[in-house]
């Protein structure tokens, strides 16, 4: 039955449809595009979408015969995430098939703020996000956080968290933690991230607002019973996705006082200890001991530094590298920082080394402190050893020494030459074939091994294919473009915006005939291109897009023709 179905195509329709047409900052909306009549297309060249995030949520294929007939299609899905509120349209997507290009309808979508309510308790998932103080002293540490609140299944977080890197400096704070709260008698489950922020300048800083995808599962009961009559098989799972957003938080950074500043003061800022330890305080001229200075507490306290102490005149000192150590106790960044110094007396006698002083600004009293270690006495006595004199007597005419005569001591088999004589010199030149004979069966390996790599590479990494297939594959098809009789025909911009699309998403292993003029200038900038280049592809593709839906003046399309070979040679250039 099936070899004896009609062959032949039916009539492609291509329809653009959304699961819904209202929707808040909270949620997402599914944009489907269905291709009735054929399965073998590229995917859709969908419309600029600025106030959307667009994701792939994959596509899926039908085939239905009725009345020995059969129908065939294929639905290509996207997940939008609204940006801003407002009415936006979701202009014609674009489908290529059999020579001919097939548009959708506009659609209009209407995106409304998310609707307040009175306790957190009356919703199934929310977010919080805090800082531990809205008002800090430059390099003061803060702790932002984020917490998830749920009650219901909630997977696939996908968690942006932007912190301002041009106010704060970020230090992670491990892993996130998880537990348990209760709210209003509601118990929910917490998942909480946090981050150390260190403001480095004055002013109005203002946190960026978090933004989380997820999806949660609400259970749904059916009226019927499943098996053995057991309510718990009449129970259905729902899924939802949510998007959800915080407020971007404000903070305000004060400048350091000039008032009681310390001349010593290098930015320490924080809550600190000092203590200092000799390893031996009795010890004799030329023996070894080790001042060890540790400065603990909370802040930037890998920024502390100490000067070499000075104890020219008493001791020789060998100062150590610093070590540091970090830890984390209750959403606090603390630290240990150690400086060793090796000390070796160079005279006898009772010495007492200087105390180390550290100034530094404590943001819980806003004033400027200094803390110091105590004076470290210690006895050095003269050695033990007695040192020994080497005397060094120069040569003199009574005292010159004798070369030792050379004495023949045996022989060998093979004859010793004595006479400079024996010795001649032997001219061999090295011939243009023997010096062939010996670098190229090196260099025929190396070209070889360079081969066989790039040719297994090709066939095992599609990336690098796609790159090194590019230019090659774009030249030829505007090769044959420029062949086209229908040059003046909007068929030809398509068809030249597709070529340009097919070869931004070969260099950048991408699907790109799917993504939007903005989104090509963001990839190519974010691919390390010339903010120039990227640019003018941008203008370039919005110039196709804008000649397909007006009328084309003469001579229009050669010159874009032109513009889009120069442009891709540009790009293959600075690739």
């Amino acid at each position: 039955m099936g070899l004896s179905l009609p062959a032949f195509a039916e009539d492609i329709q291509v329809l653009a449809t959304v699961d819904r047409n209202q929707i808040t900052l909270e949620d997402s909306l599914q944009l489907s595009i269905t291709i009735q009549g054929t399965q073998n297309t590229p995917p859709p060249e969908l419309p600029s979408l600025p106030d959307f995030r667009v994701t792939s949520a994959g596509t899926s294929s039908s085939t239905q015969i009725i009345n020995f007939k059969r129908s065939v299609s294929i639905t290509h899905k996207y997940r939008l995430t609204p940006m801003n509120t407002g009415q936006f349209k979701i202009g014609l997507a674009r489908i290529r098939a059999n020579g001919k290009i097939y548009a959708t309808q506009p659609i209009t979508v209407v995106v409304k703020k998310t609707t307040a309510q009175n306790q957190p308790a009356d919703k199934s998932v929310f977010i919080e996000t805090n800082v531990s103080k809205k008002i800090a002293y430059v390099g003061e540490q803060l702790i932002y956080s984020f917490k998830l609140f749920h009650r219901i299944e909630a997977k696939n977080l996908d968690l942006s968290m932007p912190f301002g890197a041009s106010h704060f400096q970020k230090e992670d704070l491990g892993k996130a933690k998880s537990y348990q709260n209760l709210i209003n008698g509601i118990q929910y489950q917490v998942q909480e991230i946090s981050i150390a922020l260190f403001p480095i300048k004055a002013g109005k800083a203002e946190i960026p607002a978090a933004m989380l995808d997820l999806d949660i599962y609400h259970r749904t009961r059916s009226n019927r019973r499943g098996f053995f009559n057991d309510p718990f098989f009449g129970q259905g799972i729902r899924a939802e996705h949510k998007v959800l957003r915080s407020k971007p938080l404000s903070v305000e950074i004060l400048a350091l006082p000039e008032k009681g500043k310390p001349l010593d003061f290098k930015n320490i800022i924080g809550q600190f200890n000092i203590q200092a330890n000799l390893g031996k305080k009795d010890l004799e001229v030329g023996d070894t001991t080790t001042l060890t200075i540790t400065v603990s507490g909370k802040g930037n306290i890998r920024g502390v530094t100490f000067p070499e102490p000075n104890l020219k005149h008493q001791f020789k000192d060998y100062p150590d590298q610093p070590e540091f150590k970090q830890t984390v106790t209750a959403n606090q960044i603390m630290g240990q920082k150690t400086f060793k110094f090796a000390l070796v007396p160079l005279q006898s006698g009772a010495v007492t080394l200087p105390a180390f002083t550290l100034s530094y600004f404590n943001p819980e009293v806003r004033d400027y402190q200094q803390i110091k270690t105590q004076p470290i006495a210690l006895s050095i006595h003269p050695s033990s050893a007695e040192e020994t004199l080497n005397h060094v007597q120069s040569n003199s005419i009574n005292n010159i020494l004798t070369k030792p005569e050379i004495e023949i001591l045996a022989k060998d088999i093979l004859p010793i030459h004595t006479q400079l004589n024996d010795f001649q010199n032997i001219s061999s030149k090295i011939g243009t074939s023997t010096l062939i004979g010996f670098v190229s069966p090196a260099l025929l390996f190396v070209i070889a091994a360079i081969f066989i790599r790039q040719q297994k590479r090709l066939t095992t990494d599609v990336a690098f294919y796609r790159n090194q297939k590019a230019y090659k594959t774009a030249s030829q098809k505007l090769k044959n473009l420029a062949r086209s009789q229908n040059s003046e025909s909007k068929e030809f911009v398509s068809e030249l915006s597709e070529i340009l699309r097919e070869y931004i998403g070969d260099k950048l292993n991408m699907q790109g005939k799917a993504i939007t003029a903005a989104e090509v200038e963001h990839k190519l900038k974010e691919s390390n291109y010339q903010a120039n280049a990227a640019n003018n592809t941008r203008k370039l593709l919005e110039k196709c897009e804008a000649l397909q839906y007006t009328p084309v003046s003469s001579g229009n399309n050669l010159e874009l023709l032109n513009e889009s070979h120069d442009l891709i040679k540009t790009l293959e250039k600075k690739s």
